[in-house]
């Protein structure tokens, strides 16, 4: 009888199952393929509440009707979504707001080298990082300090201050309230958070970036390399999870872990000297003076410019041909 009520009933949006028998979610079945445009819908009293925990149940009814907002007669909270519902349908406007910039380097990469760009500028300008990451992104931070006999100029025996009091390492914070107030949820708590840091200097010939593959736009990624701050040279690595967008190019931070140690004299003296396979291609090159030198004579703009600069890993011979 069901089934042929909303078969002929196709923009219901509003349906009530209260106190009926219905032990599984597939006895609903005809309500999933007659109706899928429902928004509200409450099974209340019904066997298949006590069957599951809370939130498979939710998962899998949200599963079921896409569209719905409001189940059991309680608010659903609204879904992140990093795919459009549409096929056809635009992204989100300002859904991601690290947008970039097209060029030969890899997504990641790019994101990464702007990411670090706007972290060393330090202090409040470092809250331009604040949209890149999710309203409920999760930063905590690890640290773990051994000195050895190295101890001298920027490798000092102590922690840094600004550390101490951000550091989950179990060993040092191991009480669940203290580990607790150490996690820092929410857009708005990881910004106060990052921009209380401290100043920063990334290595840029230290850079290493690995990530796993895109799973569902979601992907796994991990920085590392050495920063060089006011005081102490720091070994860290990074795991972020991000959120995709291929539809414009560009990544939603859900979760940042920050891992760091004291780095040694060795450690330093070889990351200076070593090639590293993630170097950007500009390093060591007087940017400024070559995209000024390929804008004189194309009259193209500045970015034009560094795109082809940098497709040719910023040799100016390499494009001369096309400067004639």
């Amino acid at each position: 009888c069901l089934r042929e009520i909303l078969t002929a009933c196709k923009v219901v949006t509003k349906v009530k199952l209260d106190n009926n028998r219905i032990n599984s979610l597939s006895d609903i079945r005809s309500v999933e393929k007659n109706a899928s445009g429902i928004t509200h819908i409450s099974l209340l009293n019904n066997p298949v509440k006590n069957l599951m925990d809370d939130a498979q149940y939710i998962s899998d009814v949200r599963k079921m009707f896409p569209k719905l907002i409001e189940l059991d007669g309680v608010a659903l909270p609204e879904k992140i979504k990093f795919e459009t519902e549409e096929e056809n349908a635009l992204p989100p406007a300002q859904k991601f707001a690290i947008l970039l910039d097209a060029g030969p380097k890899s997504a990641i990469e790019n994101f990464f080298l702007q990411y670090v760009k706007f972290h060393d500028t330090g202090g409040a300008a470092r809250g331009q990082l604040g949209p890149a990451y999710d309203e409920t992104a999760l930063f905590s931070a690890a640290v773990s300090w051994r000195a050895n006999k190295d101890t001298k100029d920027k490798f000092p025996a102590v922690m840094p201050a600004e550390l101490i009091r951000r550091n989950r390492n179990f060993k040092h914070c191991y009480k669940a309230e203290q580990r607790e107030s150490r996690l820092f949820i929410g857009r708005e708590n990881v910004v106060k958070e990052l921009c209380e840091l401290g100043e920063t200097k990334h290595m840029l010939k230290t850079l290493n970036i690995d990530t796993s593959g895109m799973i569902n736009n979601h992907v796994t990624a991990v920085l590392s390399g050495i920063i060089d701050a006011p005081g102490s040279y720091r070994t860290f690595s990074r795991s972020f999870i991000l959120a995709a967008n291929p539809a414009n190019g560009s990544y939603l931070i859900l979760n940042d872990q920050l891992s760091v140690i004291r780095s040694s004299p060795d450690t330093v003296e070889k990351a200076e000297t070593q090639s590293f396979e993630n170097i950007p291609s500009s390093s060591g090159i007087n940017q400024a003076a070559l995209v000024k030198q390929v804008r004189e004579v194309t009259k193209m703009t500045d970015k034009f410019c560094i795109q082809c600069l940098e497709a040719a890993g910023w040799d100016v011979q390499k494009i001369s041909g096309n400067l004639q």
